[in-house]
């Protein structure tokens, strides 16, 4: 990907059940690829507290890596390393996969619900922060070989530039894309839209790129219309764009949060548009 002589994979971990499924997520990806593995675990007031109410000391945290590191290696046949840092998981995070130069981050999460809900969503904020494009997860990984990804495309900033990610994809896991194409009332949105498609396909043809092309069938309900899609076709992944001075939190659930959330556990593949350094037209 991006970084391709670092060849890791960073994985958020908390000892949780769902941070295991990030892990079980990183696992199969960096088998397919070749790639190794580094977990990070933040050591914020949270840790603390738990170490506190177990009487163990925060060395204890290394020697659980350690040992989750190897029982890894065993199991998968990949290189895992560890890292533990004090601070907040939406700088420390970020900070370490620049530092480290990781191609990815796999993040779990249980959804939006309990105090994400009232405090805001925990992976917008990790999405927003993060300088590498972060997968998102929500159930195990299975056998997921990452044949059929949903390339949706719409006016957002970064959506067509998404193109340069797709190659990288292809020639990883040899994917074939689903372009999912917005629809807008206005025929002079409609055009530039249908301009954007046009180029994408271009490109993805001159890669021998296998790819559908699906148009929204509504004007609204763009988000809930990508699910709707990726769902029906068994996806293994939806790969959006993200705009970091856009993205946000809702009480009532925005776009970005409907799909990273969405309640079929589908993951998602997250880019921030501020990262797409690339005029695709050179591609």
């Amino acid at each position: 990907m991006e970084n391709e002589n670092n060849n890791v994979i960073l994985v958020a971990y908390d000892f949780t059940k769902i941070g295991d499924i990030a892990i079980e997520n990183a696992a199969r990806m960096a088998k397919l690829l070749g790639y190794k593995i580094c977990l990070l675990h933040v050591i914020n007031s949270s840790s603390k507290k738990n170490l506190k109410k177990t009487k163990q000391p925060v060395a204890s945290i290394n020697e659980k890596l350690k040992t989750l590191s190897a029982s890894l290696n065993q199991e998968h046949n990949v290189e895992v390393d560890f890292i533990s840092r004090e601070g907040s998981i939406f700088t420390t995070i970020a900070d370490e996969s620049a530092k480290i130069g990781a191609n990815l981050l796999v993040f779990g999460t249980h959804g939006k619900n309990g105090i994400q809900f009232l405090l805001g969503s925990f992976a917008i904020k990790l999405v927003k922060s993060c300088p590498v494009p972060v997968f998102v997860v929500q159930k195990p990984a299975k056998e997921s070989s990452f044949e059929n990804i949903v390339f949706p495309l719409n006016l957002q900033p970064g959506s067509k530039q998404k193109v340069k990610w797709a190659i990288s994809l292809h020639k990883q896991f040899n994917c074939k894309f689903h372009l999912f194409v917005d629809s807008y009332p206005d025929e002079y949105i409609q055009n530039r839209i249908r301009a954007d498609l046009n180029q994408v396909k271009k490109i993805l043809n001159k890669h021998n790129i296998a790819f559908t092309e699906t148009h929204s069938p509504s004007k609204n309900k763009f988000g809930l219309n990508i699910i709707k899609f990726a769902q029906g076709m068994k996806a293994d992944m939806i790969m959006v764009s993200t705009d970091p001075d856009k993205i946000t939190w809702s009480l009532f659930g925005s776009m970005d949060e409907r799909i990273i959330y969405n309640q079929h556990k589908i993951p998602v593949m997250c880019i921030n548009a501020q990262d797409l350094r690339v005029i695709i037209g050179g591609l």
